[in-house]
């Protein structure tokens, strides 16, 4: 669990560097939304935009915190994996739970990534002119989430086969 820790604290300190770089060079007012184009349709203030910010950030961190509490308190009867007696029996169970822990705290790590990526693409629209969001490089953003998460997945069900006789 700890490179998924060191992950999520990597994470979290670039955010902030990030949010904090950002207020700095954001003008006063602000596009907040974009239609489909990238064109914006809704304004606010820097302080009601970066506000928004926190408290995206806020929950995307708070459901990562309930998701490394809920894999160390669900019973092993809740458990759905294969080979699940093997893999939870008293004698591996903390390895096992380290393991699903820390594949948690990276998958909301790379949602923090996300989240920070779509309000810098925001930031940036607004520092153009004329504004407009560049849909196409969140896109990417999102597919490249899809894609490691994949193989996240994939690395995770491999590393929980067939136990060894």
């Amino acid at each position: 669990m700890r490179f998924g820790r060191i992950f999520v604290v990597i994470v979290l300190l670039v955010c902030i560097f990030e949010t904090v770089r950002l207020w700095g060079v954001a003008p006063a007012q602000m596009a907040s939304h974009f239609d489909i184009s990238g064109n914006p349709d809704s304004f606010t203030t820097k302080a009601q935009f970066f506000g928004f910010e926190l408290q995206t950030m806020l929950v995307v961190i708070g459901l990562g915190v309930l998701a490394q509490i809920f894999v160390l308190i669900t019973p092993v009867e809740w458990v759905n994996m294969p080979h699940r007696e093997y893999w939870l029996a008293p004698e591996r169970r903390d390895q096992t739970v380290d393991r699903l822990s820390s594949f948690a705290a990276i998958i909301f790590g790379m949602v923090l990534l996300g989240v920070q990526a779509g309000f810098e693409l925001a930031v940036s629209a607004n520092l153009r002119q004329p504004i407009i969001f560049n849909a196409p490089m969140m896109f990417m953003f999102i597919a490249g989430f899809f894609v490691v998460t994949i193989f996240m997945l994939y690395g995770l069900m491999i590393s929980f086969r067939v136990p060894p006789s």
